[in-house]
């Protein structure tokens, strides 16, 4: 009887965790840019035209995320509330704002997929707020990221 019961369980638990693992298997995630996706804030910079680009935030001189979406590689970033950049210069301003609280420095992320597939970069300091999820094969969705905390200094506090 007691096998049967820890058979039970187990069978259960099993179950469990294939759900669990079906439930999760349609999200992305953020990886430091590095090994054979490795890149520069500045090398994406210099070739901003192989990208559609889109930035999260209040405006482009308020951002709180720039996003990067290889142009000819057949895969789709898109952004809940992300608006899209045509320009150089604003590129440019994205990233230098984003740069410029030396208390929250950004980061160069790699955005992949569910089975860790390739879909692009994104460079912020928010990277626990980012919420990536395959709407279909191919096609990411990437949620509004709220702008990080902001350094007043002398402990006068945060905003965010």
């Amino acid at each position: 009887m007691k096998l049967k019961k820890r058979l039970f369980h187990i069978a259960s638990l099993f179950m469990a965790l294939c759900l669990m693992g079906g439930c999760l298997g349609n999200y992305g995630t953020l990886r430091v840019a590095s090994g054979k996706w490795s890149a520069t804030i500045k090398e994406i910079e210099d070739n901003w035209q192989d990208y559609d680009i889109y930035y999260a935030g209040l405006s482009y001189k308020s951002p709180s995320a720039i996003m990067f979406d290889p142009k000819q590689d057949g895969k789709r970033l898109i952004g809940i509330k992300w608006m899209p950049v045509t320009e150089r210069s604003v590129v440019l301003t994205i990233v230098e704002w984003l740069a410029a609280d030396a208390n929250y420095p950004p980061t160069l992320w790699s955005i992949l997929g569910p089975k860790g597939e390739f879909f692009g970069y994104m460079y912020t300091s928010a990277m626990q707020d980012v919420v990536i999820e395959e709407i279909e094969p191919g096609t990411l969705k990437i949620d509004n990221i709220p702008l990080p905390p902001f350094d007043y200094g002398a402990g006068i506090g945060r905003a965010g």
